[in-house]
């Protein structure tokens, strides 16, 4: 038996794919307000359904009355009362914002249930204290592999002693102190007709977005075109050198403003392995990552590293123009903008370690070279190959359609698009799949730029 729990049970989230109705649970994109339940205790109330696909919650306990919404398998729900109805004994349920009647044969209930619940509840723990060191061990003294923020939420893959081993993303996993943090189990709900309508209807509305700002852009690349007489095509060219060396070992992050949690008043630096940069102990001067951004190491994604000619420049590698004619500043604005309403069309579809497709599953990088290679540049496949070829920015000057890179130890494995807001969309892990985090969900070790 685990121990004490917050249980936050979800409505089902539901996604248009490929033609067929796709269930995936997150909690941010619910559609209602999630319903807590005080305590371990409570899993002994928890009935969890049983269904091929899915079944219809009616109004009465027959199957002539209204459809007041749909539970789909492996969903959570509080028996409220059972009562005989059509062709033997129904369950009367309140399962998200949905109450009402189901046959009692989709329903396991007891033992089996609690059983069940606690196998597929997924665990996620936020952070409460301004920055949490994220521990190679289970203990004060191990190496700190990265920091993790204020408000975010982490997988929970179990718990050692006074820790939580949580997964910041399929490439970073760690441990963390149980008494800086919350931790919750979720479910998947049922979902009422109004809710599943307004979902399909959410999923809609992204892809015209998306599809606006694409129009948007091929419009201001006509514009831009006719202005400075030449081909449209030409607004993609060659990426710009890269600035810095190919070997750099270390690479700021932004300013932390607090120190970590955890009982260490002095260490003011992310040790990573190899090299070790210091800061001034002063945390609200800044941690550091020690890092090779183009390093070697495994990482999500496949691919061996770029490759520069003569002059310096990455071979292969194309960049949208950020100046030199009338329009070329607004051409890269658009694409901006249609970048990021491209990748958020595809929100809650599936984490797959090398995976390039954007709606079967991708892993951190196989989503950029996807999103990216919609716009016809080249981002290279595996994060150190994408953070090798752009162009280096300050964190400062990140704008949406940028990338940011995380890196473990010595070496990046992680890549996102920064969507603006302080927000970050991402392949993460395979609970998550893509999702929307806050930019410093773990220490970002490198900006960069294929856009000017």
């Amino acid at each position: 038996m685990r121990k004490l729990r917050t249980i936050l049970l979800t409505g089902c989230f539901l996604a248009m794919s490929a033609g067929s109705l796709t269930v995936y649970a997150d909690a941010q994109k619910s559609a209602h307000q999630v319903t807590l339940v005080a305590s371990q205790a409570d899993y002994a109330n928890i009935a969890v359904s049983q269904v091929t696909d899915y079944v219809n919650i009616r109004q009465e306990a027959n199957t002539s009355s209204e459809i007041v919404g749909k539970i789909y398998n492996n969903c959570a729900a509080t028996i409220l009362e059972t009562v005989e109805g059509e062709g033997g004994a129904w369950y009367r349920i309140q399962s998200g914002t949905v109450n009402g009647y189901i046959k009692a044969q989709y329903f396991i209930t007891g033992a089996e249930a609690e059983k069940l619940a606690q196998s597929i509840g997924r665990e996620f723990v936020t952070i409460n204290t301004e920055s949490l060191r994220l521990r190679e061990e289970p203990n004060l003294t191990s190496r700190t592999l990265t920091l993790l923020s204020q408000g975010a939420r982490y997988v929970v893959q179990g718990e050692d002693g006074e820790f939580f081993k949580v997964q910041v993303d399929a490439d970073l996993e760690g441990y963390i102190a149980q008494s800086y943090c919350k931790v919750e189990v979720e479910f998947d709900q049922a979902v009422s007709l109004a809710e599943e309508q307004a979902m399909k209807a959410e999923e809609a509305q992204r892809k015209q977005d998306a599809a606006d700002a694409i129009a948007a852009l091929e419009a201001v690349k006509q514009q831009a075109g006719s202005s400075q007489g030449v081909n449209t095509a030409e607004l993609i060219i060659e990426a710009n050198p890269l600035t810095g060396t190919e070997n750099t070992a270390t690479v700021n992050p932004p300013a932390i403003s607090q120190k970590p949690a955890e009982d260490e008043k002095n260490l003011a630096t992310i040790q990573g392995g190899g090299n070790s940069s210091q800061s001034s102990g002063d945390a609200s001067g800044g941690q550091v990552v020690s890092g090779n951004p183009a390093g070697t190491g495994s990482g999500s994604g496949s691919g061996s590293s770029s490759s520069k000619d003569s002059s310096g420049r990455n071979s292969g590698n194309t960049v949208v123009a950020g100046s030199g004619g009338p329009g070329s500043t607004a051409v890269v604005s658009a694409t901006r903008t249609a970048i990021v309403a491209y990748a958020k069309q595809f929100l809650g579809n599936p984490y797959v370690y090398g995976g390039t497709s954007l709606t079967d599953g991708a892993d951190c990088s196989g989503f950029v070279q996807a999103i990216f290679q919609n716009f016809g540049i080249t981002t290279g496949r595996s994060s150190r190959d994408q953070a090798d070829r752009v162009r280096e920015i300050p964190m400062s000057e990140i704008q949406p359609g940028d990338l940011l890179f995380y890196a473990s130890g010595d070496y990046i494995n992680h890549v996102a698009i920064y969507i603006g807001d302080g927000k970050v969309i991402h392949a993460s892990n395979p609970t998550t799949g893509i999702t929307i985090s806050p930019s410093n969900y773990r220490t970002p070790c490198k900006a960069g730029t294929f856009l000017d």
